[in-house]
């Protein structure tokens, strides 16, 4: 298939001439996701295998326990950082692109046919958690290959799309346009810099009319490519990062979350639901604890001790603490992104988590324990599972949106509802960083009186009530939220 008749979008603009976006197909973006995976995984052992030879004088990763704590920290971590936000970092970085899709030609573009902001992009790599499931990207290639847009799921919540960037390519196998040449390595030029004169905009945007007047005429492709690269250069706003994040917090959070305070509510409702009945099946049919807790634990509690006795004697409270925030954050993340099913998949982890959680206080009741397991939750207990209530709302937002779009289509109304509930999501890993923590050296920690562990349990939830109110960065405490 040549690019001119590749599938394309076609983007409005001011000058009245449409610029045309050819998107990639199925086969290109397969080829750049095995590059990056390529990439990664090699950066990935290359950091490992050198930490090894300078930390443990070895490249067979063997640890003794003198180095094993070290080694967690300034090896596996980084690495995984490396392997699992590879996307994440490089492709805000990079304009849209990874070093694969640089490599294939692709660049991320929103439906408006500029580079997405620093938000869309991490929505398009949250829902990877979907797009992968089950195993080798099966969801994500099968909306890719049956889509109208080749976009997969991530690609529909962010409003973006993988394109094809076409002008370099047609400038190695065609004879250049010289005028229209310059003027788009002028815009892209533009683009890179802070603090460009305005003469150099202006420029810019004159060379914009000038192409748009020559694709009209009847330019040939190459104009056409150089005339949406252009486009990018005029349209693409400009970037506050931090006045942006500022905003986000003070304004976009508490706007967010009385949109969804009824989901918040009735998914905190349903998680208290099932805790009540998880706790009632358990105390009054003993035998069912079998159906959620491991037999290891379930010895543990009939011996009179409680799986967290000695914690600290056993896992270092760093790599307890990371161990924890990693499954905290996976958990909350498939909360929302399983709003992608018409919320169905939130409201059943919240119901599952909500009965365990029940079960679990049923078993240490009955043998007597239960005061010694509200030490060890109340500290980071009170926030952590407020996230993943609030992981839930955010999941219930996105799956009312799908049910009811109203006069939106389904995919508009995806999209627009995971841009408003993303925030909360952005606070809630935010608010389970510090949940870690507080897991990792305060809860198993047996000298921390329960006075205190209620103190910083219930003084962390009041701080994380005025974040998600927008007080803590300086919202108006009588105003009414912000609407979007």
């Amino acid at each position: 298939m040549t690019l001119a008749a590749a599938p394309s979008i076609a983007v409005a603009s001011a000058t009245g001439i449409d610029a045309r976006v050819v998107l990639a197909g199925p086969g290109a973006r397969s080829i750049a996701f095995v590059l990056d995976w390529m990439i990664r995984s090699a950066l990935t052992l290359a950091y490992l295998l050198i930490v090894s030879f300078l930390v443990l004088g070895n490249l067979e990763l063997q640890t003794t326990p003198d180095n094993e704590l070290l080694f967690d920290l300034v090896g596996y971590v980084p690495a995984a950082i490396i392997y699992f936000l590879y996307h994440v970092i490089l492709e805000p970085l990079m304009g849209g692109r990874t070093p694969g899709k640089r490599m294939i030609g692709l660049r991320i573009l929103t439906l408006e046919g500029v580079i997405p902001g620093v938000g869309a992009l991490l929505i398009r790599n949250v829902f990877r958690l979907i797009d992968s499931m089950p195993v080798f990207y099966m969801v994500g290639l099968l909306f890719v290959i049956f889509g109208r847009r080749h976009s997969r799921i991530g690609d529909l919540a962010a409003g973006t799309v993988l394109a094809v960037e076409r002008a370099p390519f047609l400038e190695k196998i065609r004879p250049r346009d010289a005028p229209m040449h310059e003027a788009r390595h002028r815009a892209l030029a533009l683009g890179k810099r802070h603090g460009s004169e305005v003469a150099d905009a202006l420029a810019s945007v004159d060379d914009y009319r000038s192409a748009a007047h020559a694709v009209a005429s009847g330019g040939n492709e190459y104009l056409e490519a150089a005339y949406a690269d252009l486009h990018d250069a005029v349209h693409r706003p400009a970037r506050r990062n931090w006045l942006d994040i500022w905003s986000m917090f003070r304004d976009r959070v508490p706007v967010a979350m009385h949109g969804m305070r009824v989901h918040l509510l009735a998914v905190s409702l349903l998680f208290v639901c099932a805790t009540v009945t998880g706790w009632w099946l358990v105390y009054t049919y003993p035998d069912l604890i079998a159906m959620f807790a491991q037999e290891p634990l379930i010895a543990t509690v009939e011996r009179g001790e409680l799986w967290t006795d000695g914690l600290l004697n056993v896992v270092p409270s760093s790599i307890l603490s990371l161990r924890i925030l990693t499954n905290n954050i996976v958990v909350s993340l498939f909360a929302f992104c399983s709003g992608i099913i018409f919320g169905i998949g939130t409201l059943y982890l919240i119901g599952l988590n909500g009965v365990s959680l029940g079960a679990i206080f049923a078993l240490t009741q009955q043998h007597e324990l239960h005061g010694r397991l509200f030490d060890f939750i109340v500290a980071h207990g009170c926030v952590e599972l407020s996230c993943i209530c609030l992981s839930g709302a955010a999941g219930a937002y996105v799956g009312e949106a799908l049910v009811r779009p109203g006069t939106l289509t389904r995919a508009e109304a995806f999209r627009r509802a995971t841009a408003e509930a993303t925030p909360v999501l952005v606070v809630v890993v935010l608010l389970l960083l510090v949940c870690g923590f507080i897991e990792g050296y305060v809860s198993p920690d047996p000298e921390i009186p329960r006075w205190a562990r209620i103190t910083i349990g219930v003084g962390y939830w009041l701080f994380m009530v005025s974040l998600l109110r927008g007080y803590v960065f300086g919202r108006s405490r009588g105003g009414e939220p912000i609407s979007t």
